[in-house]
């Protein structure tokens, strides 16, 4: 049986108050995709317009929304998250078949990918090497969100 948080419960340690009025942040948004090859010399500038603000681009329900980071493991990386990634976790959504997922699992967090067979509830890494787990018929999957985005630092300092 797969059930999902009220808002009201929280994880502990993990959230705190919510600010609904937090004050944007737009920064500078270039209005072209960045090449990894070679870069044309037409995209150089940028209007005013051209913002972003990170927190409306990942977050749909500040309220329902925390972050929490990956972990040393590497048990997802073929899910694109890796160690140390900044995960965005929305309690808000109805977990789907095939979503990233936290869950509580005998006693502690994890991130899996949710999937069903054969009527049963399993929970998938993104690692061939790791066996999925399988949730008993009798056993109640505790999910406590959906995971949106992730970050990644790229400076190593």
């Amino acid at each position: 049986m797969l059930t999902t948080h009220e808002p009201a419960l929280l994880p502990p340690g993990l959230l705190g108050a919510c600010d609904l009025h937090a004050k944007p942040l737009p920064l500078p948004l270039l209005p072209v995709r960045a090449t990894c090859g070679f870069p044309s010399p037409a995209e150089d500038f940028y209007g005013a317009q051209d913002v972003l603000d990170i927190n409306q681009r990942v977050v749909r329900n500040p309220v329902a929304t925390f972050f929490v980071e990956a972990d040393t493991g590497t048990s997802m990386v073929e899910f694109g998250i890796f160690p140390g990634d900044t995960l965005v976790v929305d309690r808000s959504l109805t977990p789907s078949l095939g979503d990233v997922v936290m869950v509580n699992w005998e006693g502690g967090f994890t991130i899996k990918q949710l999937r069903r067979r054969g009527g049963r509830y399993e929970l998938h890494s993104g690692n061939a090497v790791n066996a999925p787990i399988v949730v008993p018929e009798d056993v109640e999957l505790d999910v406590w969100g959906v995971v949106t985005w992730s970050f990644r630092k790229q400076l190593r300092r």
